[in-house]
């Protein structure tokens, strides 16, 4: 089991190994928005604060649209991302209400 640490909304979660991060985020219900769920829009861009090597190996899609700094400091594309193993934790923007 991996666990996975939702830092913006202060929640925490235990998932398979393996898990998509759209899946464990769309089950608890947490604030951080997916748009094309393809990687290409960037409105699901968050931060890997801790567990970078516990994550999925960078998309084709995320090498074609992050800057390479963004990558050096953990920035990735939610919903191309799985939960491999241990612990990994995440924060994010939130988007402002309209």
């Amino acid at each position: 089991m991996a666990k996975v640490v939702f830092k913006t909304d202060n929640k925490t979660c235990e998932v398979e190994d393996g898990t998509a991060l759209i899946e464990c985020s769309e089950e608890l219900d947490i604030s951080l928005t997916f748009g094309c769920t393809e990687g290409t829009c960037g409105v699901c861009e968050v931060t890997v604060v801790k567990g970078m090597k516990n994550c999925s190996k960078l998309t084709e899609e995320e090498k074609d649209f992050l800057l390479p700094e963004d990558i050096e400091n953990g920035i990735r594309r939610g919903c191309q991302v799985n939960i491999n193993r241990g612990e990994v934790a995440l924060s994010w923007r939130k988007n402002r209400a309209k």
